[in-house]
């Protein structure tokens, strides 16, 4: 960028309005780009309080809900696996006729076992859908989390539908398992909501 560039751009930044410097920042940090120090360096004292609040809320998504995610994602991998053992040992049943009946008995217990952890898992990704919707309202409906989160909350929430598509298909079962996913509690989302938005993280930076 020229000189003369910079310098247009200079005397554009204090102009623009909250909502501008928003977008701008949103925009830089879903690109994965540094955004551009002026926005913030350049904003009115007024708009501060705010700022420091939309800062509070970013870096609780950024970091936390980040966190969060992943660990759900390492949850998920490991009922995957339990449920393809009790698959497997459902399987092998049919070659060990003289414990079938015991091995087949062990994999619909696995089975069960499979369904409260998966119920549970449920429950967590739709508390991080909850609060990123909750978060994006806020903020003008504004789409917040990074395209990277946004698809690892997308691959959580299709892997654990297929999963309880699994357990409803009568294949070589001998129980079939039909069952609700149900909504989290309410005063769970707000005990997420109040650690999302613990002071302190890394987007932006507040101006305290």
């Amino acid at each position: 960028m020229t000189t003369s560039s910079n310098a247009r751009l200079d005397r554009l930044m204090p102009a623009l309005t909250f909502d501008e410097r928003l977008d701008g920042l949103l925009a830089a940090y879903h690109a994965d780009r540094h955004a551009d120090p002026a926005l913030l360096r350049t904003m009115p004292d007024s708009d501060n309080a705010r700022w420091n609040d939309v800062a509070d809320i970013l870096n609780g998504l950024h970091v936390r809900l980040g966190w969060y995610i992943d660990q759900v994602e390492s949850f998920i991998t490991q009922l995957e696996l339990r449920l393809a053992l009790a698959n497997v040992g459902r399987y092998l049943a049919g070659s060990f006729r003289h414990r079938a009946a015991e091995m087949a008995a062990a994999a619909d217990h696995l089975d069960e076992v499979v369904i409260g952890e998966l119920v549970q898992r449920w429950r967590d990704i739709r508390l991080a859908e909850l609060a990123a919707e909750h978060f994006g309202e806020e903020l003008g409906g504004r789409r917040l989390l990074h395209p990277d989160v946004l698809a690892a909350l997308a691959g959580c929430r299709a892997r654990l539908l297929a999963m309880r598509e699994s357990l409803a298909d009568s294949g070589n079962r001998t129980v079939v398992y039909e069952f609700e996913l149900p909504e989290p509690e309410e005063e769970h989302l707000e005990e997420l909501l109040e650690l999302l938005t613990m002071q302190g993280g890394i987007i932006g930076g507040s101006v305290r």
